[in-house]
């Protein structure tokens, strides 16, 4: 029996986006906005999916985690996305994907799709560099960097909160991430993260990375991608067993804009 071209195309959609989840889910599949127009709409349905609601815009650069096909639908996905702030932070840490609806699979791309920089390492092994190389007429002093410094951690001299189990809750009053009773032997964490651009420049602030301890150092597990030199993400998986985490940070003009924390299990 011959499958119809919308039915098929349906289960191509599944078994494309259905890969990241694969070779033991060790990638979370986050897409962006990626529309010239600068915004995609998010279609929220009740009922029956055809029948919308409400729609809220996302702009050009916004992050969501992608879920499934849309039921029923061969243009559209759906996906989750966090709540957004009524009033404009300079920075955003979100811990909670709270919203959720279709969005359309032309408006957006996912993050493994968007031009990479070609990460190396420095000298002394301790910084992560990551270069824009997309375009080779530019002039390689010119061209874009992210450099993450990845050093020991001196979290056992900081002050600890920790619950009747004795997970930790809370180091210097901010959550902790990649661990969990313990502080392991020749714990890392992340000091800095620096953008280098011509005409713009920025150290993270230090909401952005505080308490981001055990960061990979396996460009398996890393990436640095752009829509344009005013989006760019930073994309790492972090820690490992049951303390493994994704986060996800969003670079907007040369400043770091928000964070996405996704806990993810081994």
């Amino acid at each position: 029996m011959m499958i119809s071209v919308n039915k098929a195309f349906y289960l191509s959609a599944i078994s494309l986006f259905s890969l990241a989840f694969v070779k033991g889910q060790q990638k979370i599949p986050f897409g962006v906005v990626k529309a010239e127009e600068g915004y995609a709409n998010v279609r929220v349905p009740k009922d029956n999916y055809r029948k919308i609601v409400d729609k809220i815009r996302m702009r050009k650069g916004d992050v969501f985690l992608y879920v499934k096909p849309a039921p029923g639908e061969t243009e559209w996905l759906w996906i989750k996305y966090p709540e957004k702030q009524d009033t404009e932070k300079p920075f955003v840490r979100y811990e909670n994907l709270d919203k959720e609806g279709m969005v359309n699979k032309e408006r957006v791309a996912f993050i493994d799709q968007l031009p990479q920089y070609t990460p190396s390492k420095s000298k002394n092994g301790r910084s992560l560099i990551f270069t824009d190389n997309n375009n080779p007429k530019i002039p390689t002093a010119q061209r874009n960097k992210v450099i993450i410094d990845v050093y020991p951690s001196n979290a056992s001299y900081r002050k600890m909160e920790k619950d009747a189990d004795g997970t930790i809750l809370t180091i210097d009053k901010v959550k902790p991430y990649g661990i969990s009773k313990e502080l392991p032997e020749g714990m890392t964490e992340i000091k800095s993260i620096r953008v280098q651009q011509v005409g713009r420049g920025s150290v993270f602030v230090r909401e952005a990375i505080k308490n981001m301890f055990q960061p990979t150092m396996d460009f398996n597990n890393i990436s640095v991608a752009a829509i344009d030199n005013d989006h760019i993400f930073i994309y790492m998986v972090n820690g490992s067993g049951e303390n493994r985490y994704t986060t996800l940070w969003t670079i907007r003009e040369g400043r770091v804009a928000h964070q996405i924390i996704y806990k993810s299990p081994e």
